[in-house]
């Protein structure tokens, strides 16, 4: 299965930003999330984790850099695992939770959570991005 993406126009470029589904237990958030290949892993705001009434003050706190909205101090999250759907295709991955974020940007698709399980290919000229299963965790 090959699903194909729009790159979308964000600002005066355009980006590989695509549609996800999370879900924790029985509830689900879509939200869009930009496709970041030098990202280590998943990362979304924490506003997410409360919507799935997750208390991350009761997780560990692992620090990152690189999107963090303050330059004064690195940024910390913790990590869930839950399930991502992408164009039809589940997985379940780690995703960071951060409010070190900016709340009003997209999620981040990063190599562990994403790439390990998805196949990516954009195709920036055509403005396409094609996304199919890489491994066995998909269903």
């Amino acid at each position: 299965m090959v699903k194909k993406f729009e790159y979308i126009r964000a600002g005066l470029w355009y980006r590989p930003i695509i549609p996800v589904t999370l879900r924790y237990g029985k509830q689900e958030v879509s939200y869009l999330a930009l496709i970041d290949s030098g990202a280590d892993f998943n990362i979304f705001h924490s506003d997410i984790a409360s919507i799935f009434n997750i208390d991350l003050s009761k997780l560990k706190k692992v620090p990152f850099s690189g999107i963090n909205k303050s330059t004064n101090k690195q940024a910390e999250g913790s990590f869930v695992e839950l399930d991502l759907e992408v164009g039809g295709m589940n997985s379940k991955c780690m995703v960071l939770f951060s409010s070190d974020i900016s709340p009003d940007g997209y999620g981040i698709l990063g190599q562990q959570g994403f790439f390990n399980n998805f196949y990516v290919a954009f195709n920036l000229k055509d403005k396409i991005i094609e996304v199919k299963p890489n491994n066995a965790i998909i269903s």
